[in-house]
């Protein structure tokens, strides 16, 4: 008997006799009784190891799910990271033993083992319950790795709550992605939410709006797993489709970019908010302007006398304090504030980074901004901006000069002196990584 009925959709997935498509691949399709065999043939190939923890790191979502699910079955513990450089493993080796890779890393075992197994039928046994742990090792705004653990009941209820609320919306879709599986959001929304409900999913990830466009032709119900920073990359030139569904997490998505994915995929994303510590806490659409949240069935948030939030969750052990600053609008509703740690001093003046960077989006000329503390001889703010087609048409048609002027100008008659920015770095798109993150490090290093 099972103790917690969120496995339930797993358990009916591997004793299921359906022949529905599971994966779409550079080299073909996979139906169910295909998946299930090359399941059986990892854990074939794995049982017959005594280790405990596999780090597993494999860009093709399909390798990526037979793995990943065969280590379930073997009662495994799974470590996840997107960061598969030497020095990175090396920090975090102590919470692995072995390495399932598509990268070549001494000793690992290739993520498409099963493949060279063929003589073993698919048969393997199912679990009551499921005790893998999945650990998260993810550098957030610091660099240096932190490990988050999850349980797999936890990651399987969040799962079943995304189903309850947008099933509806994904019916009849095939699922692509622009964001790693080896993420918390990734891992859920790309894989196993197709896998646990039916909807095929594309192994190979998309990483430029040409891609999904030429997709499109062959694929018209599209449900796209993404992130701010692929959806910020608007190009006009560009012929213009009709996403079904569209989801975005890993950090705010801007209004402007909002609209202009409505303008060019047919449709406002569904963003996230939430993190690998605490899980989906709440969603939106800027559809008509809007930027109030609403928390996800089960999930609850309190304020303290500052503001910040306190997370109450299914999908946590204990209530959390959040980093995050809350106004609460009735019982399930909420807006966000900015970030309680981005408010600093200098010079003994209190100043909130958010507050700065939400004045700066508010000209004509910015379409984003980053502002960072950096410690000199003196410390002072510098800022990272991100121009709109009129503020890149202003600096060729001036000066950079011209343009900082133009955007202090913005600033003076809200904060104090130490809180205007005393360097400017200016590009047409942000520089996030791979990830969709804008590290601190990252941005300071601009300085």
């Amino acid at each position: 008997m099972m103790n917690n009925p969120a496995e339930t959709k797993l358990h009916q997935l591997l004793l299921s006799d359906s022949k529905n498509l599971v994966a779409e691949c550079r080299d073909g399709q996979y139906q169910l009784p295909q998946f299930l065999l090359h399941v059986s043939q990892a854990v074939a190939n794995l049982q017959t190891r005594s280790e405990q923890s596999y780090l597993l790191f494999a860009r093709n979502t399909y390798d990526f799910s037979v793995n990943f699910v065969a280590l379930l079955l073997l009662q495994k513990d799974i470590v996840l990271t997107a960061n598969h450089k030497a020095e990175w493993l090396d920090s975090i080796s102590h919470a692995f033993q072995v390495i399932l890779s598509d990268n070549f890393i001494d000793g690992h075992i290739a993520s498409d083992h099963y493949r060279q197994n063929s003589s073993v039928e698919a048969n393997f046994s199912v679990p009551p319950v499921f005790n893998s742990r999945i650990q998260f090792y993810t550098s957030g705004s610091s660099s240096e790795p932190k490990a988050v653990v999850k349980t797999l009941d936890q990651l399987l209820l969040e799962t079943a709550t995304l189903e309850q609320l947008f099933g509806q919306s994904v019916a009849q879709t095939q699922f692509f992605a622009t964001v790693s599986h080896h993420h918390i959001y990734g891992l859920i929304f790309r894989l196993l939410w197709p896998l646990l409900y039916r909807h095929p999913f594309c192994a190979d990830m998309i990483l430029y709006p040409e891609e999904l466009i030429d997709r499109y032709q062959s694929h018209s119900n599209i449900c796209l797993i993404s992130s701010p920073a692929f959806l910020s990359r608007h190009d006009k030139s560009l012929t213009n489709i009709e996403l079904k569904q569209c989801f975005s997490s890993g950090s705010l998505l801007s209004n402007l970019s909002a609209k202009q994915t409505a303008q060019q995929f047919g449709i406002y994303p569904t963003e996230v908010f939430g993190s690998t510590e605490t899980g989906g806490i709440g969603y939106r659409t800027q559809e008509k302007g809007n930027t109030r949240w609403s928390l996800f069935p089960g999930v609850t948030i309190e304020t303290d006398t500052t503001n910040r939030g306190i997370l109450y969750s299914p999908y946590l052990n204990q209530p959390q304090p959040l980093d995050d600053l809350i106004e609460l609008d009735g019982d399930r509703h909420f807006h966000l504030l900015g970030r309680a740690d981005r408010v600093v001093k200098i010079e003994e003046k209190r100043l909130s980074l958010d507050a700065l960077e939400t004045t700066l989006k508010t000209s004509s000329l910015v379409n984003e901004a980053k502002v960072v503390v950096i410690q000199d001889k003196r410390t002072f703010i510098g800022a990272v901006i991100e121009l709109s087609a009129e503020g890149q048409e202003f600096m060729l048609s001036h000066s950079k000069h011209k343009l900082n002027e133009e955007l202090k100008s913005k600033l003076i008659n809200t904060f104090e002196a130490v809180a205007i920015p005393r360097k400017w770095r200016y590009f047409e798109r942000l520089p996030y990584n791979s990830e969709g993150k804008l590290p601190l490090s990252s941005l300071t290093a601009l300085f």
